[in-house]
């Protein structure tokens, strides 16, 4: 799940020094983001990776690059969302502003960072150890794009988790080319296995590029690194696989993966059946149709300790994890957008460990 980075002084068309009291400059002077990444007003960005034992620089800021000056309040946070330093900073219009929160940390550790303007904006943040000689920008955490739906997920008879959400999920188009279904868990789980169902109605391939993936599923835990329960992409004509992927709690570029080998249909309903065994540290996928299995795969999945964490009150106040459906407009080839394409009745099942 690739994102379509642009740098921010591309975005604004300006460029800004980021930190600030004379602490010495990043390797760039903006980070990279996607255009996807602006936010609406009064939302809330939340970025993560800021953990550091000591901080020589620790910023958090904003930029909006609207007509209208934004008033913004930058959060610096610590486990589960524990609100560690809080500012409120006025952002010119077509400008950024930041602070340097590094000489108000003493002993505490930042965990990520939350921006929220009253204007349009993106928020981005950065961080080094007093012995790194370079600044690691944040990583945005939580949906990549707006929650479609908010699910809370309820225990039922048997002790088991469920979080649906049925009926059309999201129909592909240029307005609105991903459906996301936010799901939030009233406490921590440890599982020992999460199962997923849902569907997907092919409409035409990509003209741009026919052998293109369109996404079927990506889950994951607030971030694509180290945190991908489930990442199913469907290619087109001239290669004519599905692929699944996970890559939880293994290294950046870490993945285990698979392919069905299998044209998928236009107008033909699709169900799949992804089971995310923990204990066992293994995945299996299946593809059905009118009820009949097409194909099936398995990897390995690749858990610490066997068991898969879903934390109730993570880095993102949206969600405890994320179901994301179809691909944004302009992500890296071969990542195409599905527009017509049809997502629906989404079921997670979340097996608690005995």
């Amino acid at each position: 799940m690739k994102k379509a980075l642009v740098p921010l002084a591309l975005s604004l068309a300006l460029v800004t020094p980021l930190a600030n009291a004379g602490r010495p400059q990043p390797a760039s002077s903006e980070p990279t983001l996607s255009k996807n990444d602006l936010h609406p007003a009064r939302d809330t960005a939340t970025l993560a990776g800021l953990e550091r034992p000591d901080y020589r620089t620790l910023v958090v800021g904003a930029a909006v690059p609207g007509t209208k000056a934004a008033q913004c309040t930058l959060q610096v946070l610590g486990a589960h969302r524990v609100v560690l330093e809080e500012e409120t900073i006025r952002v010119a219009a077509g400008s950024t502003s930041q602070i340097d929160f590094a000489d108000r940390m003493g002993l505490s550790m930042a965990a990520g960072a939350s921006v929220t303007c009253d204007q349009s904006f993106y928020a981005y943040s950065a961080a080094a150890g007093v012995n790194e000689p370079k600044v690691i920008w944040g990583e945005a955490f939580g949906p990549n794009a707006p929650c479609g739906f908010t699910v809370t997920a309820v225990r039922d008879p048997n002790g088991v988790w469920v979080a649906n959400q049925d009926g059309t999920i999201n129909v592909a188009s240029k307005e609105k080319p991903k459906g996301v279904v936010c799901v939030k868990v009233p406490e921590d789980l440890v599982l020992d296995k999460m199962v997923l169902e849902w569907e997907v109605t092919p409409a035409a391939w990509s003209k741009k590029k026919p052998s293109g993936n369109h996404n079927m599923l990506f889950v994951h835990r607030g971030r694509f690194r180290s945190n991908t329960v489930s990442n199913v992409n469907a290619f087109g004509p001239g290669k004519a696989f599905v692929k699944i992927a996970q890559n939880v709690d293994l290294p950046a570029k870490a993945s285990t993966n698979a392919k069905m080998g299998i044209l998928l249909q236009s107008g033909t309903p699709y169900q799949i059946r992804y089971t995310y065994d923990a204990a066992n540290k293994q995945v299996k996928a299946e593809l059905y149709a009118n009820g009949a299995l097409l194909k099936s795969a398995t990897i390995n999945a690749t858990p610490k300790g066997k068991t898969l964490l879903i934390q109730a009150k993570g880095m993102s106040d949206k969600g405890s994890f994320f179901a994301e459906f179809g691909h944004m407009a302009n992500q890296e080839l071969p990542e195409m957008p599905s527009f017509g394409w049809r997502y629906a009745n989404f079921r997670a099942e979340m097996y608690v460990k005995k």
